[in-house]
């Protein structure tokens, strides 16, 4: 990583440290369960989607260095500005803890968080995909609040996935969906449809995540993480993301009633399709962003839906796996 400007990603000898410690040791033991995240000069350690430990590094004394929310281990909701809410803990700590720590996580864990760590662990498992996960949680950094503020954008993305077999990689930014839940409402699709329309519309994947993208992969390939293809440099990356809405589970929950596709068309457009039932009496996506099917839009998105649940979830490619039905942009 370059020294004069952190982008996103960790110095070399933050990679070296870790590589020494017992919780990478850890780590390599328990991989189909854990994901690690690269952030800014910092790593994020999740369990289903869900950041259970902080893990630093102080370059004056070597020391890799780990910050935990007491709640994982002691199962108490603290507020925003309880001293105790976080604090350091010994990586020994950790790894005796570690039950009561997934079981706290698992406690508060939502079915679409389980799956997402599911699929993403599923398809990096598989030396096959067309793709890797290398990001869960992304959300863009800013220099100071004033800068936040301006650009007026606090999106997130479920998961980012690259493109393995061919240059230039293809960037794959995913929603994951999982049944009913998170439809409409507050975070629901009109939510993320907003969310991706900004970040396209501000530039920041050229300006930021491409970047980004390159250090991620290289603290990956630094901390000895299987990445399949060669750290790429800028021109290795497509200029343009791709956008998905993937969603599993996608059953009807009693006899006639909608599937989450149906409900999602609801919410899409202003006419009934996709088997629509029924419209939803909100601004649909359409009325405000056009047709995000349609690829004449200014923004366009590809949606993949999976009657799979989290108990039979096989999925190890998770663009090109077996979905029972994709719709492609035109």
């Amino acid at each position: 990583m370059d020294e004069k400007k952190i982008t996103r990603g960790i110095y070399k000898d933050f990679a070296n440290a870790f590589k020494q410690s017992e919780l990478y040791k850890f780590y390599g033991e328990h991989k189909d369960e854990l994901f690690i995240g690269v952030r800014n000069n910092y790593l994020n350690l999740y369990y289903n989607c869900d950041s259970i430990a902080k893990i630093d590094y102080k370059k004056q004394t070597n020391e890799v260095t780990c910050e935990i929310d007491k709640y994982y281990i002691d199962g108490k909701h603290y507020s925003k500005k309880d001293k105790e809410k976080r604090y350091k803990i010994e990586q020994s700590e950790i790894l005796k803890q570690y039950e009561v720590i997934k079981n706290h996580s698992k406690s508060r864990g939502t079915p679409e968080k389980k799956a997402q760590s599911k699929l993403v662990l599923l398809n990096n498992g598989n030396k096959e995909s067309n793709w890797f996960c290398i990001d869960v949680e992304y959300v863009k950094q800013f220099n100071n609040k004033n800068e936040k503020e301006k650009a007026d954008f606090n999106g997130r993305f479920d998961i980012i996935a690259i493109s393995t077999k061919v240059k230039p990689h293809r960037v794959a930014l995913i929603e994951l969906k999982y049944g009913e839940g998170a439809i409409g409402g507050n975070s629901g699709i009109f939510k993320h449809v907003d969310d991706f329309t900004k970040f396209c519309d501000k530039g920041f994947f050229e300006s930021h995540l491409q970047q980004e993208i390159i250090e991620i992969i290289k603290s990956h390939k630094e901390l000895g993480i299987s990445v399949p293809f060669e750290s790429p440099e800028r021109t290795d990356i497509t200029t343009t993301p791709e956008f998905y809405f993937i969603t599993l589970n996608n059953n009807s929950k009693k006899e006639n009633a909608s599937t989450p596709q149906q409900t999602m068309a609801g919410y899409l457009f202003n006419d009934k399709r996709w088997g629509c039932k029924q419209l939803s009496r909100k601004e649909s996506v359409e009325s405000t962003f056009g047709d995000i099917t349609k690829k004449d839009n200014r923004f366009y998105a590809t949606f993949l839906f999976s009657k799979e649940t989290l108990e039979t979830l096989r999925i190890k490619d998770i663009i090109d796996g077996p979905y029972n039905e994709r719709i492609i942009p035109t």
